[in-house]
């Protein structure tokens, strides 16, 4: 059975832009291998990750999934 839910289009957008930037990084493995790249990505993406994944996505699960998560 599939389960849909609502989500915020910003907030979609905030996802697809960050998976848009790990995407360029990844694309080409010549970037990813200096670690001087992986190294920019991370802090100037670090705090954008950390939001979407703490505060956005987590707040997109229905309970059930959060804890089945937590009880992992």
């Amino acid at each position: 059975m599939t389960t849909y839910i609502q989500v915020d289009l910003a907030e979609v957008r905030r996802v697809f832009d960050l998976l848009e930037k790990l995407h360029d990084l990844m694309h080409q493995p010549i970037r990813y291998r200096e670690l001087r790249e992986v190294e920019k990505f991370a802090n100037e993406n670090y705090p954008e990750i950390s939001d979407l994944y703490y505060k956005i996505v987590w707040n997109w699960l229905p309970d059930s999934d959060k804890s089945e998560i937590e009880n992992r």
